[in-house]
């Protein structure tokens, strides 16, 4: 690689903690758990976390 000018450059670990987007997931996923009993689906349970409603 170094014959043709490349050369490796390292990423740093991933650090989830830092990431908004599992915080996001995270809280998604708690809501959806604590109300699952009140769906019979989990699209639908999903869809509310989103407040899609169901076009079917």
């Amino acid at each position: 690689m170094e014959s043709v000018k490349y050369s490796i450059i390292f990423l740093p670990p991933c650090s989830c903690d830092l990431n908004p987007i599992e915080k996001f997931w995270a809280n998604m996923k708690r809501a959806i758990e604590y109300n699952i009993l009140n769906f019979n689906a989990l699209f639908e349970a999903i869809s509310r976390f989103f407040k899609i409603s169901n076009s079917n």
